[in-house]
């Protein structure tokens, strides 16, 4: 064989094959020291200009040894051949570290692009505006010139000062001088409308609105031709500040004159955001309309004031959510948009009071549902409609009834109802509004603290007392499902809200069975002390029996059922011996001491023979041939 002219070829061909892979590694390691030369110099020249170091000198590679015949792997494919990968070249200079980008330094505040420009626009503006009132109050007092000079002279001066800023506009010269001197001109607009409609009264009321109109709509459109925010807040906001200050002899008519600007202002927003002349155009008039219903006697047209305010912003708040085009309302504003009413309500007789608070009720929970079911709550609009139809829904019950002890139950009631809703609708906003609901009612329960401890205000027990503490009940147990169905669990309030809950629902009823039994007593016996004593007995039952039921319930597998039963029954027997002993007499000590033992000693004899049928049960857990194993 060793003769064979075939075999001498392939060991040839190895040979050959050997050597073209000694030449291909000599030529990659010359090539990777070349590579790093060059990168070193590169790096050298970008840093400083320095001659760049000598190379170390190239050495060859020892030659490969040919693997042996029998130990090269055939290839996967006919005819190609794999070469392994290329070794590092010995002394080959390593690429130098790239060094780590630091971000350049932070450029001040005050050369941003047109912040400063901007600012100075904004404070020009807001002191020319004050120099302008300060000039027509000085003119006025000192009788420099007449009415009609004056009135002229603010009309040159508002039509100037728009020119001007159009102009600059125009040529380029600067957007923030433009908007600045534009906001001038039409806050100097509106003063001059004040002047002849409140100073002089050139201009009946209706008049006067209108012009105001006519220049409040001419100024936002030209910051929505020019898309500037800036200059609708200020020319918004300017006016909203200084008409109070120029007519405040007549506040009614600022009230007016701002409904009308607050309303002119609202298709500028249309296909924008800005929520911050939302705020510029809603809030001085809510506040100042609010202030009005407050302290204006005789109201006049206060009333319809407040109620066009409230109710527009209702409507383009359930637009914006609805319209794709129209602008969406912030929901933090929607209590701003309620004072009014709520104001105008506080001020009023208790039926109109009452009527005025539930048509705002309805009218909120209607904003609520409508932007829950859009899809599209913009800003919270949902939450904070809800969370103020709670507070109204409140107040109405309170100005629904003039006694106290019946104000406590509607509250309860309005808070069952919210409840109610909770549990239906199954949402986290409904449930959550539920609760803060159920805050001010339960306060408001601690009034019958006094007739479930002392016997001597038993006689003060009615019906209505009876009716509270049975809605306490039922409020606490509707939320304790509410709590359990609808909030995450990342809120962190379950399980230990539930219990909580679930345990105040249980003294409450021992609370009600005692103020029932105050009440049956008067009515039955003439006897309201009697009654008392013998709730009390019923309070202590009652405990007593719902802590047998939860540790039988233990056995079944709750985990929380024995602590809880164990507690409840310590509970009992403390109101049983500092209590009862001391406070009862008669009968009804003997049958709390009796009863209440006799359920102790029955509860615990149960709950040892489950217990020991539970232990002593035979466990099969052999698994018949024929039968199908558990599957997963």
């Amino acid at each position: 064989m060793s003769g064979d002219p075939t075999l001498h070829a392939v060991r040839a061909l190895e040979d050959e094959f050997a050597e073209a892979m000694g030449r291909m590694y000599t030529v990659g390691n010359d090539l990777a020291r070349l590579r790093a030369r060059l990168d070193h110099e590169a790096a050298q020249q970008a840093a400083a200009p320095a001659p760049a170091a000598p190379a170390a000198p190239a050495t060859p590679p020892a030659p490969a040894t040919p693997p042996a015949p029998t130990a090269a792997p055939a290839p996967a494919v006919s005819g190609a051949v794999t070469a392994p990968p290329l070794a590092p070249a010995p002394g080959a200079i390593p690429p130098p570290p790239t060094p780590p980008s630091h971000p350049g330094p932070r450029t001040p505040w005050w050369d941003r692009e047109g912040l400063v420009a901007r600012l100075f626009a904004v404070i020009g503006s807001a002191v020319t505006l004050i120099g302008v009132a300060f000039l027509l109050a000085l003119a006025i007092q000192m009788g420099w010139f007449g009415p009609v000079p004056r009135v002229v002279s603010g009309a040159l001066l508002a039509t100037g000062l728009v020119t001007a800023a159009v102009l600059v506009r125009s040529r380029g010269a600067g957007t923030a001088g433009a908007l600045g001197l534009a906001a001038t001109g039409i806050a100097t607009a509106y003063l001059d409308v004040l002047a002849v409609t409140l100073v002089y009264g050139w201009v009946p009321l209706a008049g006067g609105l209108g012009i105001a109109g006519i220049v409040a709509l001419g100024g936002l459109l030209l910051a929505r031709a020019w898309d500037s925010e800036l200059l609708a807040v200020v020319a918004v906001l300017g006016v909203a500040l200084l008409a109070p200050a120029v007519g405040f002899a007549d506040m009614v008519l600022v009230g007016q004159f701002l409904v009308l600007l607050t309303i002119a202002a609202w298709p500028a927003q249309i296909s924008r955001r800005w929520y911050l002349l939302e705020g510029c155009r809603v809030l001085p008039t809510a506040f100042v309309v609010t202030g009005l219903a407050l302290v204006e006697q005789p109201l006049g047209s206060v009333p319809v004031l407040a109620v066009l305010l409230t109710g527009f912003l209702l409507v383009t708040s359930v637009l914006g959510v609805r319209v794709a085009a129209a602008p969406a309302h912030m929901g933090l504003l929607v209590p701003v948009a309620s004072l009014p009413v709520v104001a105008l309500a506080l001020v009023s007789d208790r039926p109109v009071a009452t009527a005025l608070l539930t048509v705002l009720s309805l009218a909120l929970i209607a904003t609520a549902a409508l932007g829950r079911t859009a899809g599209r709550s913009p800003l919270l609009l949902t939450p904070f409609a809800l969370l103020t139809a709670g507070v109204t829904t409140h107040l109405a019950a309170q100005w629904a009834v003039s006694d106290a002890d019946w104000a406590v139950t509607t509250t309860l009631g309005v808070a069952v109802m919210w409840a109610l809703a909770a549990l239906a609708l199954r949402g986290s906003t409904v449930t959550g509004v539920a609760l803060v609901a159920a805050c001010p009612a339960l306060l408001a329960a601690v009034s019958l603290l006094p007739l479930v401890t002392d016997r001597g205000m038993a006689s003060s027990t009615t019906g209505s007392h009876v009716l509270s503490a049975a809605l306490v009940v039922v409020l606490l147990l509707v939320l304790v499902q509410a709590v359990t169905t609808a909030l995450p669990e990342r809120l962190g309030l379950t399980p230990w809200l539930p219990r909580a809950m679930a345990a105040g629902a249980l003294l409450a009823a021992g609370g009600g069975v005692v103020v029932t039994g105050s009440v049956v007593g008067g009515a039955v016996a003439d006897s309201p002390g009697g009654g008392f004593t013998v709730g009390q007995t019923g309070a202590t039952v009652l405990w007593l029996t719902t802590a047998a039921a939860l540790l039988l319930r233990g056995l079944r597998g709750s985990s929380i059922a024995v602590p809880a039963g164990l507690t409840i029954t310590g509970l009992a027997l403390i109101k049983l011996v500092f209590f009862d002993l001391a406070f009862l007499d008669g009968v009804p000590r003997v049958l709390s001491f009796i009863v209440g033992g006799l359920i102790v000693l029955g509860t615990g004899a149960g709950y040892a023979r489950a217990l020991e049928r539970s232990r002593e049960a035979p466990v099969d857990n052999s698994t018949p041939d024929d039968a199908p194993r558990p599957t997963v």
